[in-house]
């Protein structure tokens, strides 16, 4: 029975979509607007289950049943009818926009409008609701359902993409680097003139690719399990909003027709756009009306008067500008947590602050790295599967500048949703690990491939349960990683420049904390902690120069240690702390004290500060100790961080203040001061969903990322 209903929508929507293609009816509005009008009719709505690339928030495909008749644009909104509705435009690829480099010589009022903000689109549609001529003659404006757009996108199609079960570039503007079932083809890095590409059964153009399209819906993942099966309106409530379709930047697989993705309502960058549907104000379901108009745009529209964080956005150049220094490696320009730049307000303003731009980013724990303009970090891909991509940004507006890509097995890894390590930068040069091993060096202006190494394949290396979590640390002509390799070489120094191994050390068990670089004078120290022992390292040659047996539970080697007044420090989830204090020549090791009670951290970076320091402890959160005896003299009580099992925070010092800026794992960004006497909190807004991953400061901003968005905030504005 469920064939015979499966054949007769298929054959239903063949013959719907012959009707519609042999009469599109196009309304031309006072605009200059081409809209087509679509027959109510039904479709198979989703993917099916011989579909391998869909996603759980894809299926099950069910039968939907749409009774009014709509018009839909046949183009995505263009830069021409956004601004001459809304009277403003910050589209990026505009010749007064960020990007105008990009399209310098082409006439772009017919380039589709992007950066635009979900509410924006909401007010477009009201805006030219209002307009005389469209308010005479009863029509009525709004962005599409959901169901709308993938019934208007598919044109009585049931396959992947309404061209067909492939695509390719040639087709569509998406990333030609990455087709569907297809030759490699065109990446043109940028949006198209809309119409550029022959249109579907419907006459409607741009439905795969180009820029993403919002919807109506509120996105959840099982959205399709509670569906109505007549004119569905989805969820009635949520965080963010369904975008469809896919973009220039996109592979061709998240173009397809069943593809789903989710953006939250503010949120905007270079690839977001939408098109209009138009119906009779008076053939409006009651329903429809009623969420329409609930929509809240008071946060916006951009435009005249606005906030913050619609103003236009700086250049690289102004970012830069701004002054202070960027961060380049794991912990900053020095390793330590200490950022020294423009000086941060007093406090955050009383409607906290503005993120300058966000994306979309795979999955990971994986830190940023900012330098000379760009940031860089690493993500895991959800398809093709099992795919590790490094990205870099352009800092100043989140445009993508170059990635490189490569296939990365997660075999019996466990939190296994990404990369772990943040990306060294030094000079033209960038170093990237991966959660499975894989070592590359690439050119960090371009993204060419220097050299590679495959640490599991290579050195037999065994892949720690939680991943490789150590960044690479250069020091001269060497990269050091910590590596796990065998035998003997739980540390490797490799040839910066050409990969080539030098030295190998230690035959400890592979841990997941990053080596940190002391000094003596002129001499360099590679301090390295193992589920075993602490170690100093000549990193010339990998020669111990001292060691220290600290066996921890678990392997869980995490936060890397801390070395200030003699004494290095680290700090364990179960051990507790022990405190090392090595002779001046950096020769001899003894244990100056511990704590196991008081003083237990995990993952955290601990601070220190003159006399004390600061770490997050398990049961208590961020608590104060000498660093001399490791008394304990206060704790805030979990106020900082949120109390649980891994209480987790990331903080760093404003220059030589007593100022400190943490990012906590509820995504709240706070402004505190740290002194022996206590813990003040000054400010504290949210800047991103719950995160792990370790943001990076440069420029007046702050970096932060979570498994799906990334996001620049700019804290001490630049010049415009």
């Amino acid at each position: 029975m469920n064939h015979v209903i499966s054949l007769s929508v298929v054959v239903f929507g063949f013959l719907l979509s012959a009707a519609n293609a042999q009469s599109p009816r196009v309304v031309t509005n006072s605009l200059g607007m081409k809209l087509a009008r679509l027959s109510a009719g039904e479709f198979q709505m989703g993917a099916g289950p011989r579909l391998r690339d869909a996603g759980a928030d894809e299926q099950p495909a069910h039968t939907v049943r749409l009774t009014r008749d709509f018009h839909i644009g046949i183009h995505e909104v263009t830069q021409q009818e956004f601004r001459e509705v809304m009277k403003f435009s910050h589209s990026f690829y505009a010749p007064d926009g960020a990007g105008k480099a990009l399209v310098e010589g082409l006439d772009t009022k017919r380039f589709p409008a992007e950066q635009v903000r979900f509410v924006d689109a909401v007010e477009f549609c009201r805006k030219l609701s209002e307009l005389e001529p469209e308010k005479k003659a009863g029509r009525f404006y709004r962005l599409p359902t959901e169901a709308e757009w993938e019934y208007a996108c598919r044109a009585g199609t049931t396959t992947a993409f309404h061209f067909g079960d492939s695509l390719a570039s040639t087709q569509a503007n998406f990333n030609g680097k990455y087709p569907y079932r297809s030759r490699t083809g065109e990446f043109r890095a940028r949006t198209s003139r809309v119409g550029s590409f022959k249109p579907n059964a419907f006459g409607l153009y741009d439905m795969h690719g180009n820029v993403w399209e919002w919807c109506l819906d509120w996105y959840t993942v099982d959205a399709y399990r509670a569906a109505a099966e007549t004119d569905p309106l989805g969820p009635v409530n949520g965080t963010s909003r369904v975008i469809r379709g896919g973009g220039w930047y996109s592979d061709a697989r998240d173009c397809r027709s069943s593809f789903r993705y989710a953006e939250h309502p503010l949120g905007t960058y270079y690839v977001m756009g939408f098109r209009v549907v138009m119906t009779q104000q008076s053939k409006v379901s009651t329903e429809l009306r009623k969420r329409w108009d609930a929509i809240d745009t008071s946060s916006g529209p951009s435009g005249a008067g606005a906030t913050a964080s619609t103003k236009p956005r700086p250049t690289r150049e102004q970012l830069v500008a701004v002054g202070g220094e960027s961060w380049p490696r794991w912990r900053g320009v020095r390793g330590n947590g200490t950022w020294k730049g423009p000086r941060f307000p007093a406090r955050w303003p009383v409607d906290g602050l503005k993120s300058l731009w966000k994306r979309p980013i795979g999955g990971g724990y994986s830190g940023i790295a900012a330098a000379d303009g760009r940031i860089f970090t690493l993500e895991k891909l959800k398809t093709p599967e099992n795919t590790e991509q490094v990205v870099c940004l352009d800092a100043a507006s989140g445009v993508p500048l170059w990635s490189h890509r490569y296939t990365a097995a997660y075999k019996g890894l466990s939190y296994g949703n990404g990369p772990r390590t943040t990306p060294t930068v030094v000079g033209d040069l960038l170093y990237t690990l991966g959660a499975v091993g894989h070592l590359y060096c690439l050119e960090s202006r371009t993204g060419k491939l220097v050299w590679s190494r495959d640490l599991v394949k290579e050195t037999k290396s065994t892949t720690p349960l939680w991943g490789f979590s150590a960044s690479p640390v250069v020091i001269g002509d060497l990269v050091i990683v910590h590596a796990g390799a065998t035998p003997g070489g739980s540390f490797l120094g490799l040839d910066r420049r050409t990969g080539k191994e030098v030295w190998r050390a230690l035959g400890d068990p592979l841990g997941y904390a990053t080596p940190l670089i002391i000094q003596n004078g002129n001499r360099n120290q590679l301090v390295c902690w193992t589920p075993s022992h602490v170690r100093g390292l000549d990193p010339a040659t990998g020669k111990v120069a001292w060691s220290h047996e600290y066996k921890v539970h678990n392997g869980v080697s995490i936060s890397m240690p801390i070395f200030h007044r003699g004494i290095v420090l680290v700090s364990n989830y179960w051990e507790g702390v022990q405190a090392i204090r090595l002779t001046d020549n950096l020769t001899k090791a003894t244990l100056a004290w511990e704590d196991r009670r008081n003083l237990r951290s995990l993952m955290s970076q601990p601070l220190y500060r003159g006399a004390h320091g600061y770490l997050i402890d398990k049961r208590h959160g961020l608590t104060c100790f000498e660093l001399a005896t490791g008394k304990k003299i206060w704790d805030d009580g979990n106020r900082m961080t949120p109390k649980g099992r891994n209480p987790q925070a990331t903080m760093v010092w404003l220059g030589e203040s007593d100022r400190a800026v943490v990012l906590n794992s509820d995504g709240e960004l706070l402004l505190v001061r740290l002194q022996p006497d206590g813990y003040q909190e000054i400010s504290r807004t949210r800047v991103i969903g719950p995160t792990w991953a370790h943001p990076a400061y440069a420029w007046g901003c702050v970096y932060v990322r979570n498994d799906d968005t990334i996001s620049c905030i700019e804290v001490v504005p630049a010049p415009r």
